[in-house]
Parts: structure tokens; sequence; C-alpha cells
């Protein structure tokens, strides 16, 4: 049971407050361009195509659920061959108990594959979202779960000069308000931070 946020506890941010996210959207898109690296935005809304202005890779999710399915189909196959062939081996209908039989595996198969995909994923969004007991919210700023939409930078990778140009950039696309985060288990190298 994690008794923290993973990950911005370790960190020191400097963050920026929006109320659009058109804003939001040129911000990310002109600090990118200037090559500096955005940690994360936190919305309460979806805001279509900001992974892909962010620069976060196609998620792997189809590959995932692929090898869900087919653990879920060859558990089917193997289950019913082994209770039909080998654990109580039936004649039903004069029809041979061996591979003659895989048409009428086809609907318990079926819903074994679904069965596994729907619980393999389902776990694989809590695993990987870190969404376990315990594990408290990444809330920097009260308002991103209400009605604005921050960015979030690194500020332990930014130098002095980058810190003054990511505030210009923010201040050009109207951002509301800019802060800096300490975290609590972050290990401060040198810079002041607020």
């Amino acid at each position: 049971m994690f008794c923290f946020s993973t990950s911005i506890n370790k960190r020191n941010l400097i963050y920026g407050v929006f109320d659009s996210e058109v804003n939001l959207m040129s911000a990310v898109e002109e600090v990118r361009e200037k090559g500096m690296e955005v940690f994360d935005c936190y919305t309460p809304f979806p805001v279509h195509h900001l992974d892909t202005a962010m620069g976060i890779s196609r998620t792997r999710l189809s590959i995932a659920a692929f090898l869900c399915g087919l653990t879920g189909f060859c558990l089917g196959l193997l289950l019913q061959f082994y209770m039909m062939v080998f654990d109580w081996p039936m004649n039903i209908g004069g029809k041979p108990s061996d591979y003659h039989m895989l048409p009428s595996m086809v609907p318990v198969v079926f819903e074994c594959t679904i069965l596994c995909t729907a619980f393999g994923l389902a776990f694989l969004f809590f695993f990987r979202n870190k969404l376990g007991h315990g594990v408290r919210p990444d809330i920097l700023d009260l308002r991103q779960t209400d009605d604005h939409l921050l960015i979030a930078f690194d500020a332990d990778t930014l130098d002095l000069n980058a810190k003054n140009e990511l505030v210009v950039i923010l201040n050009k696309n109207k951002v509301l308000s800019t802060h800096e985060y300490v975290g609590q288990y972050a290990v401060n190298h040198g810079g002041v931070h607020a």
C-alpha cells in the first residue's frame, strides 16, 4: 500500500494555471518547440490531442488486450480439452472426444477470451495508473479538479534562464498564475524553491 503520491512528492515542480484549454495547448506546443520537457498536464476534463502535443507516445493497450485475450482463448481450450478428454470423457451423441469437438467449444472459448480480456485490462489499468488503495491523488492546486487546467515542469531540470523563458512563454499564453511546488521527498539540488 502506498501512503504518498508516487509522482509529485519526489519532485520540485513549477506549474502554471490556465482557465482555457486553447491557451494550455498553445503553451504546451510553444514550450515543446523550445525543447523543454513538460512533466505533466492536469485537467478536470479531457483535452483532445493534448497527449500528442506533450509528446506522449501511442498506448500499447491493444497489445495488452491481445495478450489477455490469447490467454483466455488458451485457457478456455485447455479447460475443455482437459475435462472432456482426460478428466471425465463423455460420449455425447456418438461424437468423438478429440480435436473433432472443436466446433462445440467455440461458445465457451469465446466467453473465456472476453472474460480474461476484460479482467486483465481492468487490473492493468489500476496497476499502470497507480490507483491502488491508499494512493493520494496528484493535486497541485484544488482548482485542477473543478475548472482550471495545470501544466507542470520539473524545476530541477531547468536552469535559471530556462525558468525565466518558461515564465515568459506562460505569460504570453495568458497563464492565470505560476507557482513552485516542493515535493515532500524531493532532493534539493542547490536551487532555491519557495
